[in-house]
Formats: C-alpha cells, sequence, structure tokens
C-alpha cells in the first residue's frame, strides 16, 4: 500500500510540475504572439477553386 501511494504522489507532482510549465510557457507565447502580430501585415485570403471547369463540363 505504501509502494502505490508513493507512486501515485510522485505522478501526482510530476503532473503538477507539467501543468506549472505548460502555464508558464503559455503565458510568455502569449505576450510575444501580440507583438507579432502586430508587426505582422495582414495577409490577403484568396477563395478555393473546388468547382473545375474540367468538372462542371463532365456534369
Amino acid at each position: 500500500m505504501i509502494t502505490f501511494i508513493t507512486l501515485v504522489l510522485i505522478l501526482v507532482c510530476i503532473n503538477a510540475v507539467m501543468i506549472l510549465t505548460s502555464l508558464y510557457g503559455a503565458n510568455k507565447s502569449r505576450s510575444t504572439s501580440n507583438k507579432s502580430i502586430a508587426d505582422s501585415s495582414i495577409s490577403k485570403i484568396y477563395p478555393l477553386d473546388l468547382f473545375s471547369t474540367d468538372y462542371k463540363k463532365a456534369v
């Protein structure tokens, strides 16, 4: 029983460390992404040509 509790506590600690590092990384990337959005230019979006003329002729 002691072994089981020890393993569970170790896994919970590893999980907590991973969550904290993930949250820290998300906050850091959010602050840098706001700067890059302000600096980047607006890209053009072109429509997809899903129905080619060959397909329309076949139908």
